[in-house]
């Protein structure tokens, strides 16, 4: 019999990080010289790569190397956050107008508070679309929804004499409405407002002796039109000196919004379209099996007691290690990465797993070698393994690893078919595992597996082949530990488009009172609703870390308010989760009573 830990180790956070595991400092450095090549300024730079890949983590890794530097003034813009609640432009004119007039000396304060109060003024004009008219409690219709085309066109710097009576019109009605807020005198020509706005930014920043740059990330998550105006907002701070923009988005999202707002736009405009608003693509680099490895251990490393000084030995040796990749050297090094941690008998076992699963991870078409995917999985490990000690099931983490292993890399058909083989065997030992066995140990003969699983006849091989072999061990424990805990795969196959379509919106809804999601939820058909709410508590699983507000249960809550007979999923899932901060705990409030 195995031995089971005692010790049940912590999960990891399933944020950006600022700290290199992946030799990511590489293209941070990269990035960091274009951004300081005043020739290159101003400029606009893409940071590319899939969900997961790491791109917040690299934009953390240039932002930290910024940031120690006087000469430039570093400012952070997350698309998602703003959306429901602010136009775009508007948006990112005020994060920017702020930060300035922040960080403005006395000499040049007056000129970045007037430069902030100019944002206001294009705001309240409409420059930033509907939001002037809506914060000030105006109707968008009639002659102001007239008013505010004439500004957007005047942003574009497309506006004319007629935009400008329009502007003036609306600002005169706005006058009626507001006592005074607006007054039509104070308002010059469109371009001019501009011109004076883009004046006081130069001024401001030249004054300062300092170079912009500003962080935009979160695009992917951003709806289609919100997206593109983010993207668009971008324009006016491009045609300044020292400013330069560094965008994180996964290329395929961005191409699919441009493709969505602007209809019948061909591949080649689309590919236009991005090479005009991003000058300059940086691609997060796929990992491989050297980086695999080395990111699993960097993980076991951290959570595993050791030293916080041995962690970082760890960290720059397997760093180097990947730097050095291109020399043809094969081994990471099992032995020293041991001898580093001065590991025990448990962290040996747990590093040697990492060795023959990062393989597979690397090669695995549902894995791809992607970070995140890879940390959620570790993750569910630890959280089966946890349960399984709670309920004394004879069942070690490298059991359970294989096992996710195999759910992760496959699909929901192959992964219930191991199951169901594992229940109809005598005491959960199916004889598959022995013949494999038998035949590894004298290298004649074929191992049968059910016809499901032909389709993944290569990882098949490979996973068999690897250790713990499985031959005489009860697995049911495995089979209720897959059911009873968060499952690897997407389960939402056999819902309806909408619903799907739903979760995935329901997914970013950054404000209680977003117009979003009741528009997701009326789509929702009725039956399916409680399997929306299901999927949507099995993504917030996925998240272990509370500590601070998340996005991501804010359309769980709205469901649960739009549902109350179904609130009690979301409600007994929030109520499992231990230490619950004060934002937690006031989110819940109502919900499933």
């Amino acid at each position: 019999m195995r031995k089971i830990a005692k010790h049940i180790p912590a999960m990891w956070s399933d944020n950006e990080t600022n700290v290199d595991y992946l030799n990511y400092s590489e293209v941070a450095e990269i990035i960091c010289d274009m951004v300081s090549d005043k020739s290159l300024l101003p400029l606009s730079l893409g940071v590319y790569g899939g969900w997961g890949s790491g791109k917040s983590s690299v934009l953390k890794l240039v932002e930290r190397a910024l940031r120690d530097r006087s000469d430039t003034i570093v400012i952070e813009f997350d698309a998602w956050l703003y959306q429901g609640f602010d136009e775009a432009k508007s948006a990112l004119m005020t994060v920017i107008a702020s930060e300035l007039m922040a960080q403005a000396p006395d000499n040049l304060k007056s000129k970045a508070v007037d430069l902030f109060k100019r944002v206001n003024k294009l705001r309240v004009l409409g420059l930033g679309v509907e939001v002037g008219m809506a914060s000030v409690g105006l109707p968008t219709f009639g002659i102001f929804s007239k008013m505010l085309n004439s500004a957007q066109d005047a942003y574009e710097g497309n506006g004319d004499e007629q935009d400008l009576k329009a502007i003036q019109d609306g600002a005169k009605a706005a006058k009626e409405k507001t006592g005074g807020l607006l007054s039509p005198r104070e308002i010059r020509t469109p371009p001019e407002e501009i011109t004076a706005f883009k004046n006081e930014f130069s001024a401001v920043l030249d004054g300062m002796g300092k170079r912009l740059v500003v962080f935009v990330d979160n695009l992917d998550r951003c709806l289609p039109a919100n997206a593109i105006k983010c993207l668009e907002a971008t324009r006016l701070f491009l045609s300044m000196p020292n400013a330069a923009f560094i965008i994180a988005a996964d290329v395929d999202m961005i191409r699919h919004a441009v493709s969505d707002q602007f209809k019948g736009a061909s591949e080649t405009h689309v590919t236009d379209y991005l090479d005009k608003l991003i000058q300059f693509p940086v691609t997060v680099p796929r990992l491989g099996m050297r980086e695999v490895l080395s990111f699993l251990c960097m993980l076991i490393a951290t959570r595993s007691g050791v030293e916080e000084n041995k962690v970082e030995e760890l960290r720059t040796f397997l760093v180097e290690s990947i730097q050095n990749s291109w020399k043809g050297e094969q081994d990471l090094g099992r032995d020293k990465i041991i001898e580093i941690l001065s590991a025990d008998v448990g962290l040996v076992a747990q590093i040697d797993m990492a060795f023959r699963i990062a393989p597979i991870l690397a090669r695995a078409k549902s894995v791809s070698g992607n970070p995140r995917i890879i940390k959620r999985m570790m993750n569910i490990i630890r959280m089966r393994h946890a349960t399984a000690i709670r309920r004394d099931m004879q069942l070690d983490e490298a059991i359970i690893t294989k096992l996710a292993l195999f759910e992760r890399c496959t699909d929901e058909a192959t992964f219930k078919s191991l199951l169901d083989l594992i229940n109809d065997a005598d005491q959960g030992k199916p004889k598959l595992f022995v013949d494999q066995k038998n035949a590894s140990a004298d290298g004649k003969g074929e191992v049968r597996w059910p016809e499901k699983w032909n389709s993944h006849d290569v990882f098949i091989k490979d996973w068999l082949a690897i250790e713990p072999l499985l031959d005489g061990i009860d697995l049911r424990p495995a089979v209720y530990l897959a059911r009873e805990t968060l499952p690897l795969q997407f389960k939402s196959k056999s819902l309806s488009s909408h619903a799907k379509k739903a979760i995935a919106e329901l997914l970013r809804i950054p404000s209680l009172t977003s117009r979003a999601a009741p528009k997701a939820i009326a789509t929702i058909p009725p039956d399916e609703i409680s399997d929306v709410m299901q999927e949507l508590v099995a993504a917030l699983r996925q998240n272990s870390d509370w500590s601070r507000k998340r996005n991501d249960l804010t359309g769980a809550i709205i469901l649960a308010q739009h549902s109350p007979e179904n609130a009690h999923i979301l409600a007994a899932f929030l109520e499992q989760i231990p230490n619950r901060p004060p934002w937690l705990k006031a989110s819940m409030t109502g919900i499933g009573e």
